[in-house]
């Protein structure tokens, strides 16, 4: 039995309409876009994009994507933070260069989010 590409996104997309639509189903499949994003986001700074894009996947709107991708990008600043320790005062003094960290923690996965204004 040969399965076509038109039978696997048919699939995809009922596991997708699932995880957007039943609250159980979506807030296990936040855990994991959370857990993936993050280990992305430690290995290289795409990470924060695909990390973006994969919670706005599983977002029913795009606007919720957006949202979505906006906490995303504050867990990732406050494990930043926490990942610092006792430096993370003098990270912040130097003021220009973490304007550039905020920015990419932040907007980075809202730039990914905006995937789910193409599907």
């Amino acid at each position: 039995m040969v399965v076509t590409a038109d039978e696997r996104f048919a699939d995809v997309e009922r596991v997708l309409e699932r995880v957007r639509t039943e609250p159980r189903a979506h807030g296990v499949a936040v855990l994991v876009v959370v857990s993936i994003g993050l280990a992305l986001a430690w290995l290289h700074w795409f990470g924060l994009v695909l990390a973006g894009a994969l919670v706005g996947l599983i977002s029913p709107t795009v606007w919720r994507a957006l949202a979505g991708a906006l906490g995303f990008g504050v867990i990732v600043l406050a494990a930043f933070a926490i990942g610092l320790g006792d430096s993370a005062w003098r990270v912040l003094e130097m003021s220009p260069i973490v304007y550039v960290t905020v920015a990419s923690a932040i907007g980075l996965p809202v730039f990914g989010a905006l995937i789910r204004a193409l599907l």
